[in-house]
């Protein structure tokens, strides 16, 4: 075991819980994005004109908006390559690139087999012949033995993962190859985002380009992909397994190619043999994962299927035998959310009654209607459904208000006002933005209210500098952007002034990072001369910090939360973890005008 290396583990633990700036160089991840093209990318068809009952299409959609834990932010059905629906829950829209978590892992393997099929490489080649520069002189464990179908298939057994990549702007692959191994490669399933960033790094040494432009020039220029962003390391790779931006369309669009076996436009641009190998179960992964398999950079589904898929919801679902593909950005809580969505989706494209071979001739075009107006109108956080309950149509008639730009009485009384906190570690920046780009906060110091432009604006200020977020009141959301160090995120934001149980003032504003699967929820909550600002994140990273502890920390032989338990040198190591990450500030308020 690498003590220096399990030091380095829990002292960035240590550092992350207690409020300071982690150890390491931070470099900006995320510049400003352009739009994605949108129109024209597919043919749309009404639901039964391509064989689908459009009631079953409301009713999945229904399912995957009322789940707890899903928290949907786009998605896509295609069948037969033709949209038969869309949905935008705003403020997330089509047009805005989604970051793709591991879902990019599926795209890095399309570049493996297309760089294989011109001859630049092959899958049985050890990765040490490839980067003998870069070998230690005396290389640990089984590191001579990795080859490229290990990483492909995730069994090259290298404890060097993404985590500890984070933590060090030093050479990526040689930090790869100098790393122990902890079992022989191909012994077993072992996910490790460092797998796929060696595939990337393999293929940019072999073609002498860079991933994006050997991607480009070959696959998504022929597609029409001309919007995506790909992060690089300190070396300046793309990450190859995370920090992929592209349009929900644009990873439609590549799970189709899949679905017609490398051809468009009579076109092969990927070998149907590397199509049919790279989506076939090489490996077998465990049950908790509710997955069939894996096969390279791609996981096999039980039933039939396969899937591109990424933490937190990003997911492509490839259904041949149904000739469909959905794809699908969301939040959810799940590392891996293998539970809800995958089942919901499984057992619509399972159930024989809401498909044909034909298209549906006899059927009510009301249906297909109730279909198209239930997803125009989605919104983050509520639940599609045919019919509006009584409750939510009271819900919308009060809230209601006509101009965009509308202040409600009640909102405007805060303007003038200023709120200033306690010390604490708290930032607007959601805690997993910070972890996974190294963009840390110093913490809130003070939220200011002020009108301008008929807008009432919150100004949040921080030791370093201040942010003017317009707040929307009224059914459509207000749009900004949220500079940290060089970082860039579109943020959609919907507020509402209330009151809870006791009659006490509540201002709740939910402030989706639209880019990202991260939203990040403040509830100020005013008493007589105090305010306690509650922040609350999706995903829910208290739920997901143990799944976190297995992929990124396996070998604390402890799990991240038992780690923060110990440095928080307390027995109510929970609460204050908890705390941590949902935190509760206090401030004090008083008038600046």
């Amino acid at each position: 075991m690498d003590i220096k290396k399990q030091l380095d583990a829990l002292d960035w633990i240590y550092s992350l819980a207690k409020g300071s700036e982690p150890r390491g160089v931070y470099i900006p991840q995320k510049p400003l994005l352009s739009d994605s093209v949108t129109s024209g990318i597919f043919r749309e068809l009404i639901p039964e004109q391509a064989g689908v009952r459009s009631e079953a299409l409301l009713e999945m959609f229904g399912r995957i908006s009322a789940e707890n834990d899903i928290f949907p932010h786009l998605a896509a059905v295609l069948r037969n390559g033709f949209l038969i629906a869309k949905a935008e829950w705003t403020p997330y829209e089509l047009k805005t690139p989604h970051v793709s978590h591991s879902m990019c892992k599926s795209i890095t393997s399309m570049a493996v087999g297309i760089a294989a099929d011109e001859g630049l490489l092959h899958i049985d080649e050890n990765i040490a012949d490839i980067f003998p520069e870069k070998m230690p002189d005396r290389p640990q464990g089984y590191v001579k033995d990795i080859t490229i179908k290990h990483l492909l298939t995730m069994s090259g057994g290298s404890s060097f993962n993404e985590a500890k990549a984070l933590m060090t702007s030093e050479d990526w692959t040689e930090k790869f190859l100098a790393a122990e191994t902890i079992f022989p490669p191909g012994e077993r399933f072992h996910y490790n985002s460092m797998n796929s960033y060696m595939l990337s790094a393999i293929v940019c040494r072999r073609a002498g380009t860079s991933l994006s432009e050997f991607l480009g020039k070959r696959l998504f220029e022929p597609l029409g992909i001309t919007n995506f962003y790909w992060e690089k390391s300190p070396q300046g790779i793309e990450k190859g397994g995370w920090g992929l931006y592209m349009g929900l369309l644009d990873y439609a669009k590549l799970g189709q190619l899949y679905l017609d076996g490398g051809i468009f436009r009579g076109k092969q641009l990927i070998s149907a043999e590397w199509i049919a190998e790279s989506a076939s179960k090489k490996i077998a992964v465990p049950d908790s994962m509710g997955r069939d398999g894996y096969g390279y950079q791609i996981w096999t589904l039980k039933g039939g299927g396969f899937l591109f898929s990424g933490m937190f919801g990003q997911n492509v679902y490839i259904f041949p035998k149904r000739n469909m593909v959905i794809a699908v950005n969301s939040g959810s809580s799940g590392i891996f959310p293998q539970g809800r969505l995958l089942n919901i989706v499984s057992e619509f494209v399972s159930d024989d009654k809401n498909f044909s071979d034909v298209p549906i001739k006899n059927f009510l075009y009301s249906n297909a209607a109730d279909l198209k107006n239930a997803l125009a109108n989605a919104k983050f956080g509520t639940v599609i459904s045919e019919k509006n309950s009584l409750a939510e149509r009271l819900k919308k008639s009060i809230l209601k208000i006509k101009n965009n730009s509308a202040i409600p009485p009640a909102a405007a009384v805060l303007s003038g006002y200023e709120i200033i906190f306690e010390n604490d570690h708290a930032g607007i920046l959601p805690v997993l933005i910070q972890v996974m780009n190294g963009n840390f906060e110093s913490g809130i110091r003070s939220a200011a209210f002020f009108i301008k432009d008929e807008e009432l604006i919150m100004r949040i200020s921080d030791s370093e500098e201040f942010h003017d977020i317009p707040l929307s009141f009224s059914e459509s959301p207000s749009y900004t952007y949220f500079k940290k160090r060089g970082d860039i995120f579109r943020v959609g934001n919907y507020a509402a002034l209330t009151l809870d149980e006791d009659e006490i003032p509540v201002l709740k504003i939910t402030l989706c990072f639209t880019e990202t699967s991260c939203v990040k929820i403040l509830k100020f909550i005013f008493g007589t001369d105090e305010v306690i600002l509650k922040l609350r994140e999706i995903p829910e990273l208290y739920s997901a910090i143990n799944d976190a502890s297995d992929m990124f920390f396996p070998a604390l032989g402890n799990t991240v939360r038992k780690t923060l338990e110990a440095v928080m040198e307390t027995d109510i190591a929970e609460y204050k973890i908890k705390n941590f990450l949902e935190p509760n500030i206090r401030g004090k308020i008083r008038k600046i005008i």
